[in-house]
C-alpha cells in the first residue's frame, strides 16, 4: 500500500511538472509573440556538462554542435569550451520564427535592428518551449531549436524527444535530431523503442531507423549494446546490418568489438556487412593494436576483393608502424594479385608516417612493371625532396622508356622551379 501512494505521489509530481513545464513555455511563447518582428533574446541556466565558446561553438559531454552547418560527435577539449548560461536568439519575421541560434557563455554583440531582451527565464519553460517549437517548424531547423531545450538545466527531455521520434507525420530530420539526442539522455528504458525504430531501417541514406541503430550504440552504460548485436544480423537490409556493425564497432564496449570481430571473420555473412565490419575496427579512438593485429591476420584467410582492400585501406588511415610495414611487405609480395599489390602502395603512400625512403625501396625492389609504375604515380604525390630526386633518378636512370615517360610527367605536374628547370636541362639536353 505504501509503495502505491509513494508511486502516485511520483506521477502526481511529474505531472505537475509537465504542468508547470508547459504553462511555463506558453507564457514565453507568449512573450515572444508579443515582441512582434526582430530579433529576440534570452538566457536560462544550462545543464552540468554543458560548455561553449560564447560564439556558435557548444558542447555537452560527446555531444558536439557548430553551427550553422556542422554537428559531430566526438570527446572535443579546448581551453576556450567553458560552462556557462545559454543564450538564444530569435528571428522573428512577417510569417514567425525564421532562425534560431545558440550561444554558451559570453555576450551579447550590439546590433543594429530591433531588439527585445526577455532577460533570464526558466532553464525548463524554454526547453519546453523549444521542444514544441522543433515539432512545428520544418525540418531543416531541427538542430537549431532542438539545440536550446535539451542543454537547459534540469529539464527531463528524453520523453518528448521519444515522442517526436515516434511521430510519423513529423519531418524526418527532426525526427533523426531527436533520435540523435536520445542516445545522450535516454536510458534502458528507451531500449525498446529504439530497437523498433531500427527495425525501420532500410536503404535509404539518413534514415530516422539509421539514426536509431546510432542512439542505440551511445545510450550509456552500454545498455544498447545486446540489441544493436541482434540488429547486426536481423536488420531488414544489408545497408541496414551494416550500420548496426559501424556503430558496434565505434563503441568502447568489448561486447560489441567482439561482435565486429566475428562479423568480420564470417564467410556466410555478406561481402557488404563483412567489409563494414573491418571499416569498422580500423576507425576511431576505439581501434587497438589488437584490432589491426586481427585484420592482418584476416587478410590471409579471405578471398573477397572488397574485403581485402577494405583492409588495405584500414592499415593507412589507423595502423601502427607494424602495419605501414605490413602494407609495403604486400606490395612488394610478388605471390599477390597486381591489383592488390597497387592498392597496398597506394594505402602506404597515403600515411604521412610512412618514410618516403620505404617507398623508394620497394621500387627499386619490385619487377613487376604495373606496381612499379603505381608506385611512380605515389612517389609524385609526395611533396618532400626525396620523392621528387627519386621521379629525377627515374627519369634519368635505365629503367623502362615507360616508366621513365610517367616519372617525367608527373614531375612536370609539381609547381616547383627546381624541378622546372631540371626538367628543361633534361629537354635542352644536347
Amino acid at each position: 500500500m505504501r509503495r502505491c501512494i509513494q508511486m502516485v505521489t511520483r506521477v502526481a509530481a511529474v505531472a505537475l511538472t509537465l504542468g508547470a513545464a508547459s504553462a511555463g513555455a506558453q507564457s514565453l511563447a507568449s512573450r515572444i509573440a508579443a515582441a512582434g518582428q526582430g530579433e529576440v533574446r534570452m538566457s536560462y541556466a544550462t545543464r552540468t556538462g554543458v560548455c561553449g565558446d560564447g560564439r556558435d561553438a557548444v558542447a555537452l559531454g560527446d555531444a558536439f554542435t557548430l553551427y550553422p552547418s556542422m554537428e559531430s560527435y566526438g570527446h572535443w577539449s579546448s581551453p576556450s569550451c567553458v560552462p556557462g548560461r545559454a543564450r538564444v536568439s530569435l528571428k522573428v519575421g512577417a510569417n514567425g520564427i525564421e532562425t534560431v541560434r545558440t550561444h554558451v557563455g559570453g555576450t551579447w554583440d550590439a546590433s543594429s535592428g530591433r531588439v527585445t531582451d526577455l532577460g533570464a527565464v526558466s532553464a525548463t519553460a524554454a526547453s519546453a518551449y523549444f521542444l514544441d517549437l522543433a515539432e512545428k517548424l520544418d525540418g531543416r531547423f531541427a538542430r537549431n531549436t532542438l539545440l536550446p531545450a535539451v542543454i537547459a538545466d534540469s529539464a527531463d527531455v528524453a520523453p518528448r524527444l521519444l515522442a517526436i521520434a515516434q511521430r510519423a507525420s513529423a519531418p524526418s530530420e527532426t525526427r533523426r535530431r531527436a533520435i540523435n539526442w536520445l542516445g545522450v539522455f535516454g536510458d534502458a528504458s528507451m531500449v525498446q523503442p529504439l530497437t523498433a525504430l531500427g527495425r525501420t531501417a532500410d536503404d535509404e541514406k539518413k534514415s530516422v531507423g539509421e539514426a536509431a541503430l546510432f542512439a542505440l550504440s551511445r545510450l550509456p552504460d552500454g545498455v544498447g549494446i545486446p540489441s544493436l548485436i541482434d540488429l547486426a544480423h536481423t536488420a531488414p537490409t544489408a545497408r541496414a546490418r551494416g550500420k548496426a556493425v559501424f556503430w558496434l564497432g565505434q563503441s568502447e564496449d568489448p561486447r560489441g568489438r567482439q561482435e565486429v570481430r566475428a562479423i568480420a571473420s564470417d564467410a556466410s555473412v555478406s561481402d557488404e556487412v563483412r567489409s563494414k565490419a573491418v571499416f569498422a575496427l580500423g576507425q576511431g579512438d576505439a581501434a587497438t593494436p589488437e584490432d589491426f593485429r586481427f585484420l592482418r591476420e584476416l587478410f590471409g584467410r579471405v578471398n573477397s576483393q572488397k574485403i581485402r582492400e577494405q583492409i588495405l585501406m584500414a592499415m593507412s588511415e589507423g595502423g601502427d608502424d607494424a602495419g605501414r610495414t605490413w602494407l609495403l611487405s604486400v606490395a612488394r609480395d610478388e605471390n599477390q594479385p597486381t591489383e592488390v599489390r597497387k592498392k597496398a602502395i597506394f594505402w602506404a603512400g597515403q600515411s604521412d608516417e610512412t618514410p618516403t625512403a620505404d617507398i623508394v625501396s620497394v621500387y627499386d625492389a619490385i619487377t613487376n612493371e604495373t606496381v612499379k609504375e603505381h608506385t611512380i604515380f605515389v612517389l609524385s604525390e609526395r611533396d618532400d625532396k626525396a620523392a621528387t630526386d627519386k621521379l629525377m633518378a627515374i627519369v634519368n636512370g635505365r629503367d623502362d622508356a615507360e616508366l621513365r615517360k610517367k616519372a617525367l610527367f608527373w614531375l612536370g605536374q609539381k609547381d616547383d622551379p627546381a624541378v622546372t628547370k631540371a626538367i628543361s636541362d633534361l629537354v635542352t639536353r644536347p
